[in-house]
């Protein structure tokens, strides 16, 4: 059994030539029934025993907040395998996903193929952060979700974001604050709700709300599901910070997770402290 950290990585950024339109370098995205394996993986990663059962469950919630504010044409940046296109595609009227050419080289080997296969079908565009291959003020809204922890320039980055967003148009924006290593080495940054506002204030972009990602329990129930996937049960840390959990420790570590993250699941209703999270929700908007 496999359990992977994160999506791709998002390798650093590398200087690029900007087409004179966005449709010059797209590609129509197909998507395929995927094989039994891999819909009988994504069942289990929806369970509470999967260590990653207290991120990705708030993490969902998170997004899910940030869909009302999507609108027009809309840019994912770092597209990765698409996985909220079904929340924002009704919103907007055209959804163009982005994602740089080597994001899937960094993958452990035991989920390249299926992986690199998922990005495929799931890309529209392939271009590079650090010089998106788009016009100015050519998108109403701009997706960044769980990606400015992985470019080795978010100044860059959000310079790019903020000269593609048309004045008032909004960026939606994820990262995560408590959260062990992962899609290394290409993970560069933790971010403080005041550093992050002054991030995006030095690009022109005016934070509206900011929001918590769970709170001290959510970040405990995460750190300790680590501790028993990486301490107790791995059999092998891949490249990329990924941990394959040993067959014969799964049936004792699995059922510890699940209970420690169903107790600490409770917890989070008793506490409203908020200084150690799982990471940050933002809607902010660039200077009209």
């Amino acid at each position: 059994m496999s359990t992977t950290t994160r999506p791709a990585p998002r390798p650093p950024a590398a200087a690029a030539s900007r087409p004179a339109a966005p449709e010059a370098a797209s590609l129509a995205p197909v998507r395929k029934r995927p094989p039994l394996k891999l819909r009988l993986a994504a069942l289990y990663r929806n369970t509470i025993f999967n260590p990653f059962w207290t991120d990705t469950r708030h993490l969902r919630r998170s997004v899910a907040t940030l869909a009302p504010f999507a609108s027009g044409r809309l840019l994912d940046v770092g597209v990765g395998e698409r996985p909220y296109g079904r929340l924002f595609e009704p919103r907007v009227s055209r959804y163009i996903g982005l994602e740089y050419p080597p994001a899937a080289e960094n993958l452990s080997p035991e989920i390249t193929g299926a992986r690199a296969g998922n990005l495929k079908g799931a890309v529209d565009v392939w271009g590079d952060g650090g010089a998106l291959p788009f016009r100015e003020a050519s998108f109403d809204t701009v997706l960044c979700l769980e990606l400015l922890e992985h470019v080795p320039d978010p100044d860059r980055c959000l310079a790019e974001i903020a000269r593609t967003l048309r004045p008032g148009g909004a960026l939606l924006v994820t990262v995560p604050f408590v959260a062990a290593l992962h899609a290394l080495p290409y993970d560069y940054w933790r971010y403080t709700p005041v550093g992050l506002t002054a991030l995006l204030a030095r690009h022109g972009l005016k934070v509206e709300s900011l929001v918590p990602r769970g709170n001290i329990a959510s970040a405990a129930a995460s750190m300790t599901a680590q501790y028993l996937l990486r301490a107790v049960g791995a059999r092998h840390e891949w490249r990329d910070g990924s941990i394959s959990i040993s067959r014969w420790r799964a049936p004792f570590v699995l059922p510890l997770v699940a209970l420690s993250q169903g107790v600490f699941a409770l917890l989070e209703r008793l506490t409203t402290d908020s200084g150690a999270c799982l990471g940050y929700t933002v809607v902010a908007r660039r200077a009209s």
